[in-house]
């Protein structure tokens, strides 16, 4: 746990993601579309937040949110950022791999996995979805060849093509798939980036 915490943490001391403020373009895509669900008094959660460019949008639209991340260094830029545009976010550091998060269930109407891989995402995060709830996963996909792309070059980190969805019905045979796509995409910075998107209905 402490190795990743620094690893992390050295990187956002750095300047990590400093200029990749916008929240993520799956989560305001289905913002605009109007699938996600109402904001008010909803609560939501956003796994491995990072700087928290995807939890301070969810607060801004209207959303009671949790957000978790290994890295205090992240979370003390998230804070700051959350002071100077007025929101409050329940930031909340955790190890998600060693330590993964015990939720309760039916408690969050919007659950937000992006660009971070988590272990059985599927059977830890579905139980605490709201009837109605909607989970949005975004991973790196593997792709031919991840060396000409943004993002791991390890395939290890990158999901095979079918696999979050397969995931998830596994556990929520239930679950109706509102978005999914696999494959490139151009960041607002101008990053070429393999991806696999799922965001589905419980």
């Amino acid at each position: 746990m402490q190795t990743d915490r620094r690893r992390w943490d050295d990187r956002y001391r750095e300047g990590a993601y400093t200029r990749r403020p916008w929240p993520s373009a799956i989560l305001s895509e289905l913002a605009d579309q109007g699938v996600l669900p109402p904001a008010q008094g909803a609560r939501a959660l956003d796994v491995a937040c990072g700087a928290g460019r995807n939890s301070l949008y969810l607060a801004q639209l209207g959303y009671r949110v949790d957000a978790m991340d290994v890295s205090p260094v992240a979370l003390a830029r998230a804070a700051d950022t959350a002071i100077s545009r007025g929101v409050r976010v329940n930031w909340q550091c955790r190890d998600l791999v060693a330590q993964p998060p015990l939720l309760v269930k039916g408690q969050y109407a919007v659950i937000t996995l992006i660009r971070f891989m988590l272990p059985e995402y599927a059977r830890l995060l579905v139980p605490a979805l709201a009837p109605g709830g909607l989970l949005i996963v975004e991973e790196h996909l593997q792709w031919p060849d991840s060396s000409a792309l943004a993002g791991p070059q390890s395939e290890r980190f990158r999901v095979a093509p079918g696999d979050m969805l397969d995931a998830l019905l596994t556990v929520a045979p239930e679950a109706q798939a509102v978005h999914q796509y696999e494959g490139l995409r151009e960041d607002p910075d101008g990053a070429s980036v393999a991806l696999s998107q799922l965001a589905a209905r419980l």
